[in-house]
């Protein structure tokens, strides 16, 4: 049975490159990535490798998934693990990167926000809810929503400081690129 141990992720909203370069620090080492896990990584040890790591967002039906990772098999990134509609690759130190161009990097950036814009949307409306809820009720009706309440606060924080890392993701993009639309 093959060792494994957790690397804690900085949020890929905020810290998606320190993350793809700490994981291949971490490849240095004989640790690789072998799938997401709560918050982060879940690595596996063996032979140390120079390899670069890169994320992609995309949502995928079970028709388009071959085609997909092909693509990048092609291009000589090799698919190590996705989460939800969260890829990430890893090819030889070397290996061109997948997004060169702007309107590539532009589209993996609305391909993080889009997901993440609607249940921010959804989360606040909840939160709405559940504060009505809290204000017209007694007893342990009031009680119940208070805690949903509290947890529906923490979930829209949570999200909305996620949208804004990706909008800040997409907004420095942009800028490096001369903010040619």
């Amino acid at each position: 049975m093959k060792k494994t141990k957790y690397m804690m992720s900085g949020g890929l909203a905020f810290t998606e490159a320190s993350d793809m370069k700490k994981l291949r620090k971490k490849s240095l080492q004989g640790w690789h990535l072998k799938k997401f896990s709560m918050l982060g990584y879940r690595l596996e040890e063996g032979k140390p490798e120079d390899v670069i790591y890169t994320i992609d967002y995309r949502f995928l039906d079970e028709e388009n998934k071959t085609e997909y990772f092909e693509l990048f098999r092609v291009a000589g990134w090799e698919h190590v693990c996705s989460e939800y509609n969260m890829h990430i690759f890893k090819a030889p130190k070397g290996t061109k990167p997948i997004y060169t161009d702007k309107d590539t990097t532009k589209e993996k950036y609305k391909s993080l926000i889009k997901p993440i814009q609607k249940l921010t949307i959804m989360s606040a409306v909840m939160l709405l809810l559940f504060l009505i809820i809290k204000l017209r009720s007694e007893g342990i009706t009031n009680l119940v929503s208070t805690w949903m309440t509290f947890i529906m606060l923490i979930t829209f924080a949570m999200l909305a400081m996620t949208l804004t890392g990706a909008y800040y993701l997409k907004w420095k993009r942009h800028s490096r690129s001369g903010g040619e639309e």
